[in-house]
């Protein structure tokens, strides 16, 4: 669709196995955009996402220049050589990216390909609209959220369609260098049962192939009706959203600049000092919330030592760490729900003191800052 998320094409490589493009902050991948930008007046090629207005200010950095895992190489990328597991997010981008190559040629060698020349990756590139993207940014959405779950979401109902009761799998990263926010998605081209993946489009009737690039466009043109819904109905959005598990990520806040922040601090008056504690709380719950999730892994971690020297756990021992479990999850549910809770009230009292003092993303335009500029004139009247 042309004004949701979009799938223009994709390509196909026989060459070698090449996972660093899926990096926006790479090396390879600021060269290249130095190179094309070598002709342009600007101060500073290698800032990625310079050219996306709005996105910045309002949604995090955890997505940018990471490269993630889905599908069977998900399952994979997670073991650990001594049988144990990490979570993705327990893991540096560089070891992920290794982990996801070594996987893929493993997983490739497993099953060899007939073909003199055969084909290492499919190469796809889903897109976002700017007006989509804004939409999106206005009603408190993180675009890159909704972007993955789409992704997601066409991926899987691509595997039912073409490869029922088998995985396929693949690598993606967000990029934000250009004016739209795009990702690019890499398909290992054999399922965990190494069967052929294909992503062609048919041609004619002989040709035999199945039209895998119409059907992703077209869940692609779902996933846009199913957002436009949403939007269209902010209640209902809000109830949706709060029912996620991602709820508090995939909700984002306008941010406060350090000169918006002291200038806040200055006005003093009650909905300044609101406004100022309510974004301070929310990041002071993100932090907590980010070592709460670390504290975890940690104790996970530290619940499988045994496992290593050959040791098996009493049951009673076993049924506690089991209950412990669940309560981490539990503690973990709540923290996002409070989180979420916490970034609608903030999003609606700085739709207030927009409204009522023009508060903008510009600091010389923010009333607090014009209080405080009045205050210095006056100081410099009197002396």
């Amino acid at each position: 669709m042309k004004n949701g998320m979009i799938f223009p094409f994709k390509t196909t490589w026989r060459s070698r196995l090449d996972l660093e493009y899926l990096d926006e902050t790479s090396g390879r991948k600021i060269a290249a955009r130095i190179d094309q930008s070598q002709s342009e007046d600007q101060a500073d090629h290698t800032a990625v996402g310079k050219k996306l207005k709005q996105f910045t200010d309002y949604a995090s950095k955890e997505t940018m220049g990471q490269v993630h895992a889905g599908g069977f190489l998900h399952h994979k990328i997670i073991l650990n050589p001594d049988g144990s597991k990490t979570s993705p997010l327990g893991l540096s981008n560089a070891e992920r990216k290794k982990r996801i190559c070594d996987a893929w040629i493993e997983h490739l060698n497993k099953f060899k390909s007939s073909s003199s020349n055969p084909v290492i990756q499919h190469r796809l590139i889903f897109t976002m609209s700017g007006e989509f993207h804004n939409k999106l940014v206005d009603a408190g959405i993180n675009p890159d959220i909704v972007l993955r779950s789409s992704l997601k979401s066409v991926l899987n109902r691509f595997q039912q369609r073409f490869h029922p009761r088998d995985s396929i799998g693949y690598a993606y990263g967000f990029h934000h260098d250009t004016d739209n926010l795009h990702a690019h998605v890499a398909i290992c081209p054999r399922t965990a049962k190494g069967v052929y993946v294909g992503v062609s489009m048919s041609r004619t009737r002989e040709s035999g192939n199945k039209n895998q690039m119409t059907y992703l466009m077209r869940a692609f043109e779902q996933e846009n009706r199913r957002w436009d819904k949403l939007l269209a109905d902010p209640e209902k959005l809000k109830q949706t959203l709060g029912k996620r598990l991602d709820a508090d990520k995939i909700s984002s806040i306008p941010k406060i600049t350090a000169q918006q922040m002291e200038a806040l601090r200055r006005e003093q008056s009650l909905y300044a000092t609101r406004l100022r504690h309510a974004y301070q709380s929310i990041q002071k719950m993100e932090v907590q919330l980010l070592q709460r999730r670390q504290d975890i892994r940690t104790i996970r971690l530290f619940r499988h030592v045994p496992k290593l020297f050959g040791r098996r756990k009493q049951r009673p021992v076993r049924t506690i760490e089991k209950v412990a479990g669940v309560i981490e999850k539990y503690s973990i549910r709540e923290m996002q729900s409070l989180l979420y809770r916490m970034k609608q009230t903030y999003r609606e009292d700085h739709r207030i003191y927009s409204q009522r003092y023009g508060f903008t993303t510009n600091p010389k335009h923010t009333h607090a800052n014009r209080r405080t500029q009045l205050q210095s004139q006056g100081q410099r009247q009197i002396f």
